[in-house]
């Protein structure tokens, strides 16, 4: 297994979730793409700070997967990143990282996203559901256009709230056929991983599955900024 060194030197010695979270994650990157691979240290620091923040393995080994999917050519974990992270995000709240400094995350670049989501959600009305994150995000933008220094702890509440909401409605907004679909792609998303996870898991795995791919279905962009 790769990240030795990190795993042993951690305090109170190796961790044996850690490794296993590890060993996993490169077993299925040593499948996918059919050659040896250990995780480099850039990878590894990023498996252990999923692990440690609650990311459940059987939502990085489907997220692992729909990068391969993508049709790109896949060498590293930190090229599966955004998948998985769209994935954890989609259930609940994980902590995959500390909470960023105000200054590391520009007003306008939260008020850019929130007018993209509003736009965007905009262009798939009517449809049921959307109306309550649309007032979320306008009390939002309210607040970021009065607000010099806003309370950044409540912001990133809101934010979250908004893409819980988001991934709900969207759910909902599809019709039977379409939300069939959906399950039934999720189901082959995780029956390959079945016998590596917990039913649990799996079944956890799958609900994150649907949110995100519903959101996907009509281009609606995140806006949590953790």
């Amino acid at each position: 297994m790769s990240g030795g060194p990190p795993a042993k030197g951690a305090p109170g010695g190796p961790d044996p979730g850690l490794e296993s979270f590890v060993q996993s994650i490169e077993d299925h990157l040593r499948a996918r793409r059919g050659v040896e691979h250990i995780l480099s240290p850039r990878d590894f620091a990023l498996a252990r700070a999923w692990c440690t923040g609650g990311v459940p393995l059987a939502t990085v080994l489907v997220g692992m997967d729909r990068a391969f999917e993508s049709g790109a050519d896949v060498t590293s974990l930190a090229y599966c990143r955004r998948w998985v992270e769209a994935l954890a995000a989609a259930g609940p709240a994980p902590a995959l990282r500390p909470a960023p400094a105000a200054e590391s995350v520009p007003l306008g670049e939260v008020g850019e996203l929130l007018e993209q989501l509003a736009e965007q959600l905009g262009r798939v009305q009517p449809r049921p559901g959307f109306d309550p994150p649309l007032r979320t995000i306008r009390e939002v933008q309210d607040l970021l256009a009065v607000a010099a220094r806003p309370n950044w702890s409540y912001l990133r509440t809101k934010l979250r709230e908004i893409d819980d909401l988001v991934s709900r409605a969207a759910l909902q907004a599809l019709n039977d056929t379409e939300r069939q679909e959906l399950q039934e792609e999720g189901q082959r998303a995780v029956e390959r991983h079945r016998g590596k996870v917990d039913e649990a898991a799996l079944t956890d795995a799958l609900a994150r599955f649907t949110l995100q791919r519903a959101r996907e279905r009509f281009s609606l962009p995140r806006v949590s900024i953790v």
